[in-house]
């Protein structure tokens, strides 16, 4: 029996990590602007630790403002890292519930790390605007 192949191309994978000189960069993919903004959220919590290692035992509220989209989503990692330098809460899932240009309100679960079940993969000390760009694709963001 031969199997058909599917008629849409497989979904393509929500973040991939660039190579980059001193710093870390990734490009996102999103079938929407939530989207995106959650998958930048995965595309750090695995920069930080193996992702299949965190559970899900505590949830954040994240309540940000910001002048536009951009400054929003460097926003939005910069308080993801707030939130595991000075609290070591890593987030596994990421729920962006509102979001407006200047505005995003989400839901964050993970659970403390611990370096004893959570490998560290490598620091991050901030999310810049350097090449930073929001554009819309053919299938999203």
């Amino acid at each position: 029996m031969i199997k058909k192949k599917p008629e849409t191309s497989p979904r393509r994978r929500p973040y991939r990590q660039l190579p980059h000189t001193a710093d870390l960069a990734w490009r996102l993919w999103g079938a929407s602007l939530p989207e995106l903004f959650e998958n930048a959220g995965r595309a750090l919590s695995a920069t930080l630790t193996d992702r299949r290692y965190l559970r899900r035992r505590a949830t954040r509220e994240v309540n940000l403002t910001a002048i536009d989209r951009e400054a929003l989503l460097v926003d939005w990692l910069n308080h993801l890292l707030y939130l595991f330098d000075q609290d070591g809460f890593l987030g596994r899932d990421f729920q962006v519930e509102s979001l407006t240009p200047e505005r995003l309100e989400a839901r964050v679960t993970g659970e403390s790390f611990d370096p004893a079940r959570h490998p560290s993969l490598t620091g991050v000390k901030a999310a810049t605007f350097q090449q930073l760009s929001i554009v819309p694709v053919k299938d999203g963001w």
